[in-house]
C-alpha cells in the first residue's frame, strides 16, 4: 500500500530523530508498568501501614502519568517542526492534505506498535527487576509477589493509545492550518525577539526574589508545608521570565561591548542567538526546571532513606512505650505479665504521672493562653503538661521543695529564659529550668514544641482545675484525666518483642470489654514496630524518588538532544556560508564550543542555585518526616548535586558532538 510505504520510509529516513523519540517513549512505558505492577498489587494491602503505602505509589502512578502525557507531546512538537519542510514538498508534489493526513497516520500507527511491543516486553523485564529492588529496599513480606495483570497492562496501553491519538490530531492540525509554502520554510523560520523584555525581566527577579525568600524566612515546618508549592510556582515563573527575557537582555549587553562582540566565534554565537532566544528561553527553561525536580526528588528521598535510623530513634527515645489512662502501677503489671508468659525479660521499667496535654498559643514571651479561634500560625503552638513534684523528685532522684505557685520548668525543646510563665490566667514563677529530664529527653524536632511543668503536689488539684475553665472556650480540649506513661525495654529477639507488644495490646483490649468500654485510651508504642514500618515508608519513598528523578533526567537528555538537532539544522547554512568565505574548522569548534557552554551550562548553574535556596525550606519539610539531621542531608544533597552534574556534563558532552556533525562541512 502506497501509504504504508510511504509512512515506513518517512520513519527509516528519519531514524536520527525517532530513534530517540521511540526509546524515551518506551522508557515512558516501562515507567508506568512498573507502578501499575507496584500498584495493584494484592500483597500491598498486607502492609504496614497499608494506606499510605498505596495512597504513596498512587500519587507517584498519577505523577508518571501526567509526566508521560506532556513528555511524549513536548517531544514529538520537535519531530513535526523538524519534518514541515518534508511534508511541504510532498504537498507541493502533488499530495493534498487528505493525504498527507493518511501517511501521517500511518507513520503515527507505526511508532505506536513499535513503541508499545519494545515497552511492553522491556516493562516485564525492568518491572520484575525493580520489584526485586523495592522488595530488598523496603523489606516486603512474602504476600508481596509480581504480578503483572491483564488490566494493569490495558491500562498502560489505553493511555498511550490516547497519547498517540492526541498527537496525531496535533500533526493533522498544524499541516491542515499551514499552506504549502508555509510548510516548507516554518522548520526554518526563527523566533522574534519577545517585547517588553525588561517587564517580563523584572516580574522573573520578583517571583524568584519571593521565591527565595519564603525559603530563607520561614520558621516553622508546618508553615514551610503550607507555602512550600507556593514558593515553587513563583520560582517556576521567575525562571521562565529571566530565560526568556533577561538571556536577550545579556545578550544585547554583550553586543554592545565591542572587543568582546567583535571576535569571531563571539560574534557569530550572539548574533545567531538573539533572533532565537524567545524559543531557546522556554526549552532552557524547562530544562532548568527539570534539573531541580530532579535534584529536588532524589536528594530528598535518598536522605530520608539514609537518615532513617536517626528519624526512627528521635521518635522513639525509649525501646518501648505505653500511654494510658490507668494507673502507672496496673499497667506495670500488665506490662511484666505479658512479658513473662512470652518469656522476654523485662528491664529498665520507668513510669510517670502527669496530666493530659494542654495545648496553648503563644502570644508573646512567656505568655501561653488558649486560644478562642481558629489556629492560623500552628508554628505558636505549644503544649504543656502538668505533672506532680513528687514525680520528678522521685524520677530523678533528687528532694527539690517548691512554694506556692513555683514550677520547676522543662522544655522539651529548645531553652526557656524567662522568670515567669504565664498559662491561661495562671502565673507562675520560674524556680529552675533543668538541662535534661530522663523520661523525656530533648527533642530536635521543632514541631514539637512543649514544656512540663512540675507544681507542688498540694497546689495540682487546684492548678488543673483553673486551666479546665480557662479551656471552656479554647479551640483546644483539655481533660483533667490523669495520663500515666510507662517506658521499658524487652530483651530478647525482634520477633519475641513484637509478640509481646501485641500480647499488650490485646490485654488492654480485653481490659477495656471488661470495664464496658469498647476501648481504652491506650497507645502502646515499639521502637522495631516503628522501624519496620519506617523502612517500608522510606523504601518506598526512595523507589518513587529514584523513578521520579530517572524520568526527570531522560526528559532532560531528549529536550537537549531535540534542541541541538533544532539548533543544528538552523545554523547550518550559515556556518556553510561562513567556512565558505574562509571560516576554519577550527574557529568553527571554538564558535559550537562557545555558544553551547554560554547556552547549556546556564540551566544547570540556575538549578543549581534553585537547590541552594531550596535547602532551608526543604530542610524544615524533612523535619515533618522526623529527619533533622542537617549535616546528613547536606552531605546527601552535595554529593547527588556532584553525581547530577557529571550525568549533565556527558549528556553536554554526547550531545555537542551531534550539533557540530550538523553544522559544520
Amino acid at each position: 500500500m502506497l501509504y504504508s510505504r510511504l509512512a515506513y520510509n518517512n520513519l527509516k529516513k528519519n531514524s536520527a530523530v525517532y530513534i530517540p523519540f521511540g526509546l524515551a517513549t518506551i522508557f515512558t512505558v516501562i515507567l508506568n508498568l512498573i507502578m501499575q505492577v507496584m500498584l495493584h498489587n494484592d500483597g500491598m494491602n498486607s502492609l504496614p501501614q497499608a494506606m499510605s503505602v498505596k495512597a504513596m505509589f498512587s500519587f507517584g502512578s498519577i505523577v508518571i502519568m501526567i509526566f508521560s502525557v506532556v513528555f511524549t507531546f513536548y517531544t514529538h512538537s520537535f519531530l513535526i517542526k523538524r519534518r514541515k519542510k518534508e511534508l511541504g514538498l510532498y504537498n507541493i508534489l502533488g499530495m493534498d492534505k487528505g493525504n498527507l493526513t493518511i501517511m501521517m497516520l500511518f507513520e503515527n500507527l507505526y511508532t505506536f506498535l513499535i513503541v508499545m511491543v519494545g515497552g511492553v516486553i522491556s516493562g516485564v523485564i525492568f518491572s520484575k527487576l525493580m520489584f526485586l529492588v523495592l522488595k530488598k529496599l523496603t523489606g516486603f513480606g512474602d504476600d508481596f509477589v509480581f504480578d503483572l495483570s491483564f488490566a494493569s497492562l490495558l491500562r498502560v496501553v489505553t493511555l498511550f493509545a490516547a497519547i498517540f491519538l492526541v498527537t496525531f490530531l496535533y500533526d493533522m492540525w498544524e499541516v491542515r492550518k499551514s499552506k504549502p509554502i508555509e510548510l516548507l520554510g516554518q522548520a526554518k523560520s526563527g523566533e522574534k525577539e519577545p517585547k517588553a523584555k525588561w517587564i517580563m525581566a523584572i516580574l522573573g527577579i520578583g517571583c524568584l526574589g519571593v521565591g527565595y525568600g519564603i525559603s530563607l524566612t520561614i520558621q516553622s515546618p508546618v508553615e514551610a508545608l503550607t507555602l512550600f508549592f507556593v514558593a515553587v510556582v513563583l520560582v517556576i515563573i521567575g525562571t521562565y521570565s529571566l530565560f526568556v527575557a533577561g538571556s536577550i537582555t545579556l545578550l544585547k549587553f554583550l553586543k554592545g561591548r565591542e572587543r568582546f562582540y567583535y571576535k569571531p566565534s563571539n560574534f557569530i554565537s550572539i548574533s545567531s542567538m538573539i533572533f532565537r532566544m524567545k524559543q531557546n528561553g522556554a526549552g532552557l527553561a524547562t530544562i532548568c526546571i527539570l534539573c531541580t525536580m530532579a535534584l529536588v526528588t532524589i536528594s530528598t528521598t535518598v536522605s530520608l532513606y539514609v537518615g532513617r535510623e536517626d528519624m526512627i530513634k528521635n521518635r522513639n527515645p525509649f525501646q518501648n512505650s505505653i500511654s494510658a489512662n490507668l494507673p502507672a502501677e496496673e499497667v506495670e503489671g500488665i506490662v511484666e505479665a505479658a512479658a513473662q508468659n512470652n518469656s522476654v525479660p523485662v528491664k529498665n521499667l520507668q513510669y510517670i504521672t502527669s496530666s493530659s496535654s494542654a495545648l496553648t498559643v503563644r502570644k508573646s514571651e512567656g505568655i501561653y493562653i488558649p486560644e478562642e479561634e481558629s489556629i492560623s500560625n500552628y508554628g505558636d503552638v505549644n503544649g504543656f503538661q502538668f505533672i506532680k513534684l513528687s514525680e520528678y523528685n522521685r524520677v530523678e532522684q533528687k528532694n527539690e521543695q517548691l512554694n506556692d505557685n513555683e514550677v520547676i520548668l522543662y522544655p522539651v525543646y529548645g531553652g526557656y529564659t524567662g522568670s515567669t510563665i504565664t498559662i491561661g490566667s495562671q502565673q507562675f514563677t520560674v524556680k529552675d529550668v533543668p538541662e535534661e529530664f530522663v523520661l523525656s529527653p530533648k527533642k530536635e524536632d521543632e514541631t514539637l514544641k512543649g514544656f512540663l511543668v512540675f507544681v507542688p503536689d498540694d497546689q495540682f488539684e487546684q492548678i488543673l482545675s483553673n486551666v479546665e475553665k480557662d479551656f471552656e472556650k479554647s479551640a483546644f480540649m483539655f481533660s483533667r484525666e490523669l495520663e500515666s506513661s510507662v517506658l521499658f525495654e524487652l530483651e530478647g529477639t525482634v520477633e519475641q518483642r513484637l509478640t509481646v507488644v501485641d500480647s499488650l495490646r490485646n490485654d488492654f483490649a480485653v481490659l477495656g470489654q471488661q470495664a464496658g468500654m469498647e476501648e481504652l485510651d491506650v497507645t502502646v508504642s515499639s521502637l522495631d514496630e516503628d522501624r519496620e514500618s519506617n523502612q517500608v515508608m522510606m523504601g518506598g519513598f526512595l523507589f518513587i524518588g529514584v523513578i521520579f528523578g530517572l524520568s526527570f533526567i531522560i526528559a532532560t537528555t531528549l529536550i537537549i538532544f531535540y534542541k541541538q538537532i533544532s539548533e543544528g539544522n538552523d545554523d547550518h547554512d550559515r556556518f556553510e556560508i561562513m567556512q565558505k568565505v574562509g571560516l576554519s574548522h577550527k574557529e568553527v569548534h571554538k564558535t559550537i564550543q562557545h555558544q553551547i557552554l554560554l547556552v547549556f551550562f546556564l540551566p544547570i548553574v540556575v538549578a543549581v542555585l534553585h537547590l541552594s535556596f531550596a535547602f532551608p525550606i526543604i530542610k524544615k519539610l524533612l523535619v515533618l518526616f522526623g529527619l533533622t539531621n542537617g549535616a546528613l542531608l547536606l552531605m546527601t544533597t552535595t554529593v547527588c548535586v556532584g553525581i547530577f552534574v557529571l550525568c549533565y556534563f556527558i549528556i553536554y558532552w554526547r550531545t555537542s558532538k551531534v550539533y557540530y556533525r550538523l553544522v559544520e562541512r
